[in-house]
């Protein structure tokens, strides 16, 4: 998979990048958002996994605009704001997977590998 992922925290955003490339994944990482749309409006990916409070435009705002850019991309949000309001908004933007913080690599792996796995839901 191609795969676009945007942290504002770099620690994270690298251990996510790492991660997935050591699973054989292509991986861009990025810290502002607005680069990363500039990247997905550059060509495909086929996944994005953006952090839902970020400074500037927000997880939710990039994840539009992303979807808006390529609406077949599929999207995992990563919060350490768990909350029923937070993930209902998450779907509702068009993330098929909000994975909560603190999450191991393992849980991103199978996250991401559930998603290679099945056709993404109509929309």
């Amino acid at each position: 998979m191609t795969i676009v992922v945007v942290d504002d925290e770099q620690p994270i955003m690298q251990l996510c990048v790492k991660v997935l490339e050591t699973e054989g994944h292509s991986v861009d990482g990025f810290t502002r958002p607005e680069d990363a749309l500039e990247r997905l409006a550059a060509g495909p990916a086929d996944l994005l996994v953006a952090d839902y409070r970020m400074p500037g435009v927000g997880g939710i705002e990039l994840v539009r605009r992303a979807r808006a850019l390529q609406p077949d991309l599929r999207v995992v949000m990563i919060t350490g704001h768990g909350t029923r309001e937070v993930v209902d908004e998450a779907h509702a933007a068009g993330a098929e997977v909000v994975l909560l913080k603190p999450f191991t690599p393992g849980e991103l792996v199978g996250t991401v590998a559930s998603l290679s796995a099945t056709p993404p839901a109509p929309r």
